[in-house]
């Protein structure tokens, strides 16, 4: 049986619960792909979770191997999978209900998936999925955020924020943004409109 390692917990807890472990290596459903995992990224809802954070909800089984951010490349796929094949670069959000990021190799639905854009190395394309869905869910999904409208996003240089911010403009929104002095000018390059010093200035000013 092939094996690989991958970073789990056996209790809930703080960070000392988490363990690197050498595991059987998974293989892929019907309608999954099975990932060689080349960066995954790292979320708060993940150390929710290893706290115990919706257990009850997603039906966690211990021992669990987190994370849901990853890259990679496609090692197998199952035999109703159709948009990918071995070797394709891949990046996507793996469902909290199963994670299993933070490992040598991880399963996904096709769904949960798509190829990485040849712009981006592994550890960008990694650090996307869950803060633009994010973003994507608020602006669209939610707010129905059109050209012409203005919108305020907090913390605009932040994992989600900064996201958020790249969306707006280009969907042709005028941002206003809070951001701390520091962090002005980055955030002024990804567009925002108007600068909020938040430790300064009351945004609803």
């Amino acid at each position: 049986m092939a094996t690989m390692k991958a970073v789990r917990m056996h209790e809930y807890g703080g960070p000392e619960v988490i363990l690197c472990e050498e595991v059987p290596r998974p293989e892929p459903a019907a309608d999954e792909v099975l990932i060689h995992v080349q960066a995954a990224g790292v979320n708060p809802v993940d150390w929710k979770i290893r706290e115990g954070f919706g257990k009850e909800w997603f039906g966690h089984q211990l021992p669990l191997t987190l994370g849901c951010d990853l890259s990679g490349i496609v090692e197998s796929t199952g035999n109703k999978v159709t948009a990918l094949k071995p070797g394709d670069a891949v990046y996507g959000y793996v469902n909290l209900a199963r994670c299993g990021a933070y490992a040598e190799y991880a399963i996904a639905r096709e769904s949960e998936i798509t190829l990485k854009p040849q712009a981006l190395n592994f550890e960008q394309a990694a650090a996307i999925p869950v803060g633009a869905l994010t973003s994507w869910q608020a602006l669209f999904d939610i707010a129905k955020l059109t050209s012409g409208q203005k919108v305020l996003i907090h913390a605009a240089a932040g994992g989600v924020g900064h996201l958020a911010v790249q969306l707006a403009k280009a969907k042709g929104a005028f941002v206003i943004g809070t951001v701390s002095a520091k962090n002005t000018e980055f955030a002024r390059g990804l567009g925002v409109d108007v600068l909020v010093d938040y430790r300064s200035t009351r945004f609803e000013n």
